[in-house]
C-alpha cells in the first residue's frame, strides 16, 4: 500500500471508532468532540 491509502485507511478506522464511542457513550463522545475542537482551534492559531 502506498502512503495515501494507508493514511486514508487509518482515518476511516478512527472515524468508525469515534462514531461507535459517540453512539454507545454520549458523555464520552461529547468530551471527545470538545477535545477535537480545541485541538483543531489551537492548530489553526499556532499555524499562523
Amino acid at each position: 500500500m502506498n502512503k495515501t491509502s494507508t493514511r486514508t485507511l487509518l482515518l476511516m478506522l478512527v472515524a468508525a471508532f469515534t462514531v461507535y464511542v459517540v453512539l454507545e457513550h454520549p458523555a464520552l463522545g461529547a468530551a471527545l468532540g470538545t477535545a477535537v475542537a480545541v485541538v483543531a482551534l489551537l492548530h489553526e492559531l499556532l499555524r499562523r
